[in-house]
Formats: C-alpha cells, sequence, structure tokens
C-alpha cells in the first residue's frame, strides 16, 4: 500500500542515527522550540504584536498539551490537537479566539517540521473551525453623540478622549496603530495619517476638517515633548492602549451605554459601517481599514449596505396591507 505523500523537511535534524537521544533539542524541549521559534520570527522582523501573540499562544498550547500528559513536540499528534480544540471550545472560548490559537500553532509546527526539527507536522491537516457568524456591534448615532458628550472639554484629559474617540471614528484605526501615531506621521497639507498596521504595513488614512480642527487645537495643548507620540497621559508620556480602552470603557459606563461594548474596536466597527451606510465603496475601506483581503469589508457591506431598519419601515410587507 502507497503511502500518502507528504513534504519532506529540508534540513536533517531529527534523523541522527543513534536513536531518540540525537534528537535536537527542539524535538524534546517545548521551551527550546519556543525560543527557537521566537527566535526565526525576530530575524523575519514580525512586529512585537505578532511575537506576544505567538508567545501566548505557545502558551496556551503547552499548558494544553501537558494537561494531556505530552511533553515534548516530537510526540505531539493530530489527535491531541484535536483534543485542544475540544477542551478550548469546552472551557468556554469563542470560535474565534480558537481559531486565533490555531493559526499560531500552525505555524509553529510548521517551522518545526520544515527545518527538520520534527519528523511529521501533527496540524498539516488541521483546519479552523467553522465559527458562527455573529451580528457585528456597533454604536448607533444616538450612542456616539452621549459619548462624545461625556469628557470635560475643559480638561486635558477629557480634551484627549474626546480627540482620541473622533480619531477612532473619522480613520477606522485599530488602537495598536492610534497608540504608535507620532505627531511627524500626520500630514496636514494632505490629510492623511501614516499609520503602521499588521504586519508592518504602511498606509495612509485620509481625515477631513472637523478632525484637522481638533487634532491641531489638541497638539497645541499637549505641547513639545521629548517624545511625538499624539496621545499622551497626564504625565507626558505616551499613553497606551491599555489606558484608551480604559478610558473608553469608562466613558461608556458614564454615557450609561447598554447592549454593546463600549471599546476601540467597536469604534472602528461603527466607522465602517458609517462609512458604507453614506455610500462609501468597498475597496476604499479596505485600503483604509488595512484589511489584506475583501473579506471583512464585504461582511460590512452585507450589513450596513442599506439601514435594514429604515427600509423596513418603507417596504414593511404587514404594513402595505388594506386592513
Amino acid at each position: 500500500m502507497s503511502q500518502k505523500r507528504t513534504r519532506r523537511p529540508n534540513t536533517i535534524k531529527s534523523f541522527v542515527a543513534g536513536g531518540e537521544s540525537h534528537y535536537a533539542n527542539e524535538a524534546v524541549d517545548f521551551d527550546a522550540a519556543r525560543d527557537s521559534f521566537l527566535r526565526h520570527c525576530r530575524v523575519k522582523n514580525l512586529s512585537d504584536q505578532s511575537l506576544r501573540y505567538y508567545s501566548e499562544g505557545l502558551k496556551s498550547l503547552y499548558e494544553g498539551l501537558r494537561e494531556l500528559g505530552v511533553d515534548r513536540p516530537l510526540d505531539v499528534t493530530e489527535d491531541h490537537i484535536d483534543d485542544l480544540i475540544l477542551a478550548r471550545k469546552d472551557g468556554g472560548l469563542s470560535d474565534a479566539y480558537v481559531n486565533s490559537l490555531l493559526r499560531g500553532w500552525r505555524v509553529f509546527f510548521r517551522f518545526l517540521h520544515e527545518d527538520g526539527y520534527i519528523p511529521a507536522n501533527p496540524t498539516e491537516k488541521t483546519r479552523l473551525i467553522k465559527a458562527e457568524r455573529r451580528i457585528i456591534q456597533t454604536f448607533t448615532r444616538e450612542q456616539i453623540n452621549k459619548l462624545l458628550a461625556v469628557p470635560d472639554r475643559t480638561t486635558f484629559t477629557g480634551y484627549r478622549n474626546f480627540v482620541l474617540m473622533l480619531t477612532l471614528l473619522e480613520t477606522a484605526c485599530r488602537i495598536s496603530e492610534i497608540e504608535a501615531l507620532k505627531v511627524t506621521d500626520i500630514r496636514w497639507r494632505e490629510r492623511v495619517m501614516i499609520v503602521y498596521g499588521k504586519g508592518r504595513k504602511e498606509r495612509q488614512v485620509p481625515f477631513q476638517k472637523t478632525l484637522e480642527k481638533h487634532l491641531k487645537e489638541y497638539i497645541a495643548i499637549r505641547g513639545l515633548l521629548d517624545h511625538d507620540y499624539v496621545f499622551v497621559n497626564i504625565d507626558n508620556g505616551p499613553m497606551k492602549k491599555r489606558a484608551m480602552q480604559d478610558e473608553i470603557g469608562k466613558i461608556g459606563r458614564e454615557a450609561n451605554i447598554k447592549g454593546v461594548r463600549c471599546s476601540p474596536h467597536t469604534w472602528r466597527h461603527t466607522a465602517a459601517k458609517l462609512y458604507i451606510m453614506n455610500g462609501g465603496d468597498v475597496f476604499s475601506l479596505q485600503k483604509i481599514l488595512g484589511h489584506s483581503t475583501l473579506q471583512m469589508v464585504q461582511t460590512y457591506v452585507s450589513l450596513f449596505g442599506t439601514d435594514i431598519a429604515a427600509q423596513h419601515r418603507k417596504y414593511s410587507p404587514l404594513e402595505g396591507l388594506d386592513r
């Protein structure tokens, strides 16, 4: 019976004659495997965010495998990966989060296999799980106005938070991109920001007169500092994304927003929704958002291409009947 062909590792590290004592450390020690993989990622010049993603994903992988009694990368099988998927789902993790873990695990084991540390890739046949498609939560116009009304714009932190929310709504940037934004990244004449997204990809994000006015005023109040980051804390240090998330969550509670999570990512979804509802096209939205494919943008279009409630009021099957 012929054996199914699989890709052969191009280097010989795991198949040295002399028994298991001659396996490379990466095959028998998870710490060594992790360190080699993360070094490989650094050599490829992956971002700090990507390195954190892989590191956290591998921590979850190791913990799960140890619970299954597996101590070496060499011993991991496809069944072990399936067991981990079920355990994570049974533990209450969302389908999207499980898929996020799986993506990292697949890259890790592919590296170990292709570099010759393990003879087989246990994730070679592993596919992402079918995730349920949930409605994307966004703010209504009324909620937007309530949120923007909360900050005390007579104080530095209040005006900063106000401008932060305006920036999120106008640009649809990720919070990590706003965290990294510098004054020198703003091209006032063209009204664009240079932002660095996933995979260190640079893109230009446009903004209009209203944000220009408030950004200029905020930066003037911010003043000259020993760094160029746009958003700063009360001690004049760069404002971290966790602090931004906390501030927006606090503003949401003060505005008594219900039924939707008050987070920077909800602002991003809201910006995309309003862009589509106002007649924007998918290709320019894809560039603004920094998505590599149209898949997510098409989701926005399918959900928000028309205001469903308004259209239903206009074309209700029941309301049009003579009764």
